[in-house]
């Protein structure tokens, strides 16, 4: 489903969000690298007009720092990117959770997988962590909702 939508995925995920005034949103989908795995598949992170491109300047910030930079190319990256230190404690919370894989049933993206549900979070950082293993991640930057969506 993820391959059809396309960059329609992307286009419908930030008028959710900013018809909603969320921080960000994430889809998780099936992961084409391991077998019964749910990875990060898209995102969006709402910001103002001032940059509308942050959301991919997030994802490509993560992979640059997934894949081990050196320093010269930090350095290169630097004058048209953004780095760690740009990032506010949202986008960092955002950025790690690109990180992230659930097998069905583990944490919430899992368990809506897995049971084919919906699950909304409000006030992630008050979360119980055996329910929302990231929620220590959202105490640290203040996140306030969280959503997973079965398609």
């Amino acid at each position: 489903m993820v391959v059809m939508l396309g960059n329609q995925l992307g286009k419908m995920l930030a008028a959710s969000v900013r018809s909603i005034q969320w921080s960000y949103a994430i889809f998780w989908s099936p992961s084409t690298k391991q077998e019964g795995v749910l990875e990060w598949s898209d995102g969006y992170f709402n910001v103002d007009k001032v940059d509308l491109k942050k959301s991919e300047k997030l994802r490509e910030m993560y992979e640059r720092l997934s894949l081990g930079e050196t320093k010269e190319q930090a350095k290169i990256a630097s004058t048209t990117s953004l780095s760690p230190e740009d990032l506010s404690d949202v986008e960092w919370y955002y950025v790690v959770c690109m990180s992230f894989a659930f097998a069905p049933g583990e944490g919430l993206p899992g368990r809506a997988f897995l049971n084919g549900e919906h699950i909304w979070l409000c006030n992630a950082q008050h979360a119980d962590s055996k329910i929302f293993n990231r929620s220590l991640l959202a105490k640290v930057n203040w996140c306030s909702s969280d959503a997973w969506h079965h398609f």
